[in-house]
């Protein structure tokens, strides 16, 4: 053999050593903050941030911190599976003891759960550190992010979240996800070869008899939602997920749905259709009624036949205006008007929740999307109705609006007018006038 290919092979064999799942590559990347979050076996989490970060360890000195809510014992923390991925990359000259995990070149592993380290208050004690790694995080309290976040003081220093959800409004999921940063990198992984290559038969096995006997729990346990929804969610997760895996053929009419952003932080987004299939998505920030208009005129493709159901609500009302002054055909859907069948429903946007075809629909795999369609509850009103809770007291509780979802159920709802209405009508000729 020659040294060429001698060191070729050498150069391969590393190379397969310290890959890691492919979307966590971008942590090699410097961030204030990474974090990822899926189910199990979703993008081997814990195994490609531990190769990270013993890998870079061993060329730099730095000091990490392992840590998570609750330690009651060095077994409960990730020590072994530092060890485990030291002998794995083939590092040598490692000092292992039960406290910390030293390198060649002097960088420090150290394992401390955050409920003691408050306890003791010894949480500052770690502002040195380059590196916190804060796994499990779903169960980390609110009252331990108020006192570690702070604890980054270092320029360059760095935090580092993974976890599988548990409650709708983990602690973790709404500091981070739902009130985004902008110094954050957030990675959602799925369960499958393609965030994971190392996902085996057995685990595809083991994730399909899970989902035939509890779709629920495995929804969680695998999907990495929240546990059991509610008993009064509009739509469940197992119908949700149906939906998301259903592969359909592009066949029938095309239609659009159109949610405009109404505040700051709102997204517009836009839902189409071919028949019960959706074919493309598009959402961006703002509440530039102009914008909105051409996208969703744009995605037509030149064909008139094309319905778009805009939300005419609010800031709605100028899209609707200005798509029908480019020539599209247009329904103005307002949410809050009494619903068609009104003594099922009591407004237009149940109407929409309680009549979206989840068991005929092909939708995206999207993870906002499914938190949205699953988030949504209901209640009855005085006739025995179901209304759905508003969008104001979905956002208090979720902390962000369900954009996506609106924008898909509007994309499939049956209802509504193309007729103009009187003040569409009158806005129109007022515009005329003045031009």
């Amino acid at each position: 053999m020659t040294k060429t290919l001698q060191r070729y092979k050498k150069l391969k064999h590393r190379k397969k050593l310290i890959q890691v799942s492919p979307k966590l590559e971008i942590f090699r990347q410097p961030a204030r903050i990474k974090l990822c979050y899926g189910g199990r076996g979703a993008g081997a989490k814990s195994w490609s941030i531990a190769s990270l970060l013993v890998q870079r360890a061993n060329k730099e000195k730095i000091k990490i911190l392992c840590t998570r809510e609750v330690q009651q014992s060095l077994e409960e923390s990730v020590h072994q599976l530092i060890v485990n991925t030291i002998d794995r990359l083939e590092y040598k000259d490692w000092i292992i003891t039960r406290d910390h995990i030293t390198s060649p070149c002097g960088s420090r592993f150290s394992f401390k759960g955050l409920k003691d380290l408050r306890a003791a208050r010894q949480i500052k004690g770690y502002e040195g550190y380059d590196i916190f790694w804060v796994e499990e995080a779903s169960a980390v309290s609110e009252e331990s992010w108020k006192e570690l976040v702070p604890t980054l003081r270092k320029p360059e220093s760095e935090l580092w979240v993974s976890f599988n959800r548990d409650q709708e409004l983990d602690p973790v999921y709404t500091r981070f996800i739902v009130h985004k940063r902008d110094d954050a990198v957030i990675i959602w992984l799925e369960p499958g070869k393609v965030d994971n290559p190392w996902w085996t038969d057995e685990l595809q096995k083991e994730m399909e008899e899970d989902y035939k006997y509890d779709p629920d729990l495995a929804e969680h346990v695998w999907g990495g939602e929240p546990r059991k929804q509610g008993q009064y969610s509009v739509l469940s997760r197992t119908e949700i997920r149906g939906a998301m895996n259903r592969t359909l053929q592009p066949e029938g009419a095309i239609q659009i749905g159109v949610d405009v952003a109404r505040f700051g932080d709102d997204k517009t987004v836009i839902y189409k259709r071919h028949g019960m299939k959706i074919i493309e998505m598009k959402e961006f920030s703002g509440q530039d009624t102009m914008r909105t208009a051409k996208e969703a005129f744009a995605m037509r493709n030149q064909n008139p036949t094309v319905l778009i159901k805009v939300d005419d609500s609010g800031v709605g009302g100028g899209v609707t205006d200005r798509l029908r002054e480019m020539g599209a055909k247009v329904i103005a859907v307002n949410n809050g008007e009494s619903a068609i069948d009104k003594h099922k429903y009591t407004t237009v946007a149940d109407e929409q929740w309680f009549n979206f075809p989840v068991n005929d629909a092909d939708i995206p795999d999207n993870a906002d999307l499914m938190q949205e369609l699953s988030g949504r509850r209901y209640d009855f009103d005085n006739a025995g109705r179901r209304k759905i809770e508003s969008k104001k007291e979905y956002k208090k509780r979720i902390g962000k609006s369900p954009d996506h979802a609106d924008a898909l159920l509007l994309c499939f709802y049956q209802g509504g007018s193309i007729n103009m209405s009187d003040r569409v009508k009158k806005q129109l000729a007022q515009r005329r006038q003045r031009s």
